[in-house]
């Protein structure tokens, strides 16, 4: 517990799903002396399949309060995998901007670099810091949930049974846990306030790579073929296609291809795709330049895993009923082009956590009981709600921020190919930077955890106030005479 920390309140919490949400929320439960059980659909805990993740500083900000940073750096191969490279190339792959320097850039800007790594490895790197493992049970898939007068009630498929004060879906888009809140929401006759199914949309498709670092083709304007450079972010643009590549981790490339649909689907109207449908777009794309030497198929071809996805973009109306609330991609989707997916999901833990932890050292609202009461129905009501109103604004702006640089990537009208093509180039590397700036400074971070002391001179909205080196100071005063 941390040592500023005044003893909690009894609770029990109940975690589904152990991605990285899941895994997340058990490290900063731990941290904080709140007991929990975390409930795992599948036979592991860290699946050996999967692709690749970009961590920005909002989120290394939060593992780095939990002790996981230093760790996954040496990971990764060093700082030098971190992020260092950026680059925004055209369809024939011809470099329309290319910059170096971004690791000194960013951690004096922000505290902390960005970095690519595989998704088993940040889970592997969280899990090795759980003290309790034996919390962490798999082969648990949840079947039904019951509300009991002061607990919720979760049976699994195996028959097992388990109760806590308040149970967490961190189990993913297709969240069992979101379903059985608005089954129990239609139940009491809320159904209304959960009826958002359509609000679910999805205008793009994405093939998610990971492969071993190509060979490249040897192209007839180049006698010397080129790789990919290390820590790299970089993005190609497209007619009505678009790609991310990322390098960090010796021997690791880190790719996305996004296609439009051609429409927007919503809801159930939203397509399935099968292994041909993945076969399909892979020989549509397979002769697309990524560099002036390297081609689509260079990257299929030495691929350690591809998955193709609808890409579904949402913040739900409602993530909580009664007892139960779902976090990260159970509660909120957005587009990968920016990174920002599995940082929101480590930003929404963080908020959870917090509430949860603000509500456990307040002392009861009413009871006649002088020692320490659970959690009642009506707190854990307002614990809940205010986590969603604390959340849901910057979510939509991440969102959007998201869909209209998918736009310019892809560049969808006319008016878009000429802005990417002709003007946007001239002004890199400093839109990324205002990007940047206007994105992270509003991230969350466990509040009641120290500070890493690796502040840069761009302060987050949450350490105002606190004490500041004189870089920092001079930001500030900048920003106040604009």
């Amino acid at each position: 517990m941390p040592p500023t920390l005044k003893p909690l309140r009894p609770c029990h919490i109940l975690i589904a799903g152990s991605g990285i949400a899941g895994l997340t929320l058990a490290l900063t439960l731990e941290t904080h002396g709140i007991p929990y059980t975390l409930l795992e659909a599948y036979p592991e805990i860290i699946p050996k399949s999967g692709a690749g993740i970009c961590l920005l500083p909002n989120g290394l900000r939060i593992l780095d309060q939990l002790g996981c940073y230093e760790d996954l750096i040496e990971r990764i191969g060093g700082r030098d995998a971190c992020m260092q490279n950026v680059y925004v190339r055209d369809e024939a792959g011809r470099a329309l901007h290319v910059s170096d320097g971004w690791g000194e850039t960013m951690v004096g800007r922000w505290g902390y670099s960005g970095l690519w790594c595989d998704r088993s490895t940040i889970l592997q790197t969280i899990y090795d810091h759980i003290v309790d493992k034996w919390r962490l049970l798999t082969g648990k898939r949840v079947a039904s949930t019951r509300h009991l007068e002061d607990s919720v009630e979760v049976t699994t498929t195996d028959g097992s049974v388990y109760t806590g004060d308040i149970l967490v879906g961190a189990d993913g888009t297709h969240s069992r846990v979101r379903e059985e809140i608005v089954r129990y929401a239609n139940e009491i006759g809320a159904g209304e306030e959960y009826d958002d199914g359509d609000q679910v949309s999805a205008t793009y498709a994405c093939l998610f790579g990971l492969s071993t670092t190509p060979s490249p083709s040897t192209s007839p304007s180049s006698s010397t073929p080129k790789s990919l450079p290390k820590g790299l972010l970089g993005w190609n643009l497209g007619h009505r296609y678009s790609y991310v590549l990322g390098t960090g981790p010796p021997d690791r490339t880190y790719w996305l291809l996004s296609i439009h649909m051609g429409k927007t689907y919503q809801g159930t109207e939203i397509p399935h795709f099968t292994e041909e449908d993945k076969e399909r777009i892979v020989r549509e794309h397979w002769d697309d330049p990524v560099t002036e030497d390297l081609r689509m198929r260079d990257l299929y071809e030495s691929r350690l895993h591809v998955v193709v996805s609808p890409l579904r973009e949402v913040v739900y109306k409602r993530w909580d009923c009664g007892r139960m609330v779902v976090l990260g991609d159970a509660a909120h989707k957005m587009l990968p082009i920016i990174a920002q997916g599995g940082n929101q999901a480590i930003e929404t833990v963080a908020a959870f956590t917090n509430e949860l932890v603000d509500a456990l050292s307040s002392p009861p609202s009413s009871s006649p009981s002088p020692s320490p009461t659970p959690l009642s129905r009506p707190e854990i009501t307002t614990l809940l709600t205010t986590l969603q109103a604390t959340r849901t604004a910057r979510l939509a702006a991440i969102i959007e921020m998201g869909q209209q640089r998918q736009k310019m990537d892809v560049l969808l009208t006319p008016e878009l190919e000429k802005l990417m093509l002709n003007k946007f180039p001239a002004l890199m590397p400093g839109v990324l930077v205002k990007r940047w700036d206007q994105s992270l400074p509003g991230a969350v971070s466990l509040k009641w955890l120290g500070r890493s002391g690796r502040g840069g001179v761009v302060p987050y909205e949450d350490e105002v106030g606190e004490e500041v080196g004189e870089g920092r100071k001079e930001w500030q005063e900048g920003i106040a005479k604009i």
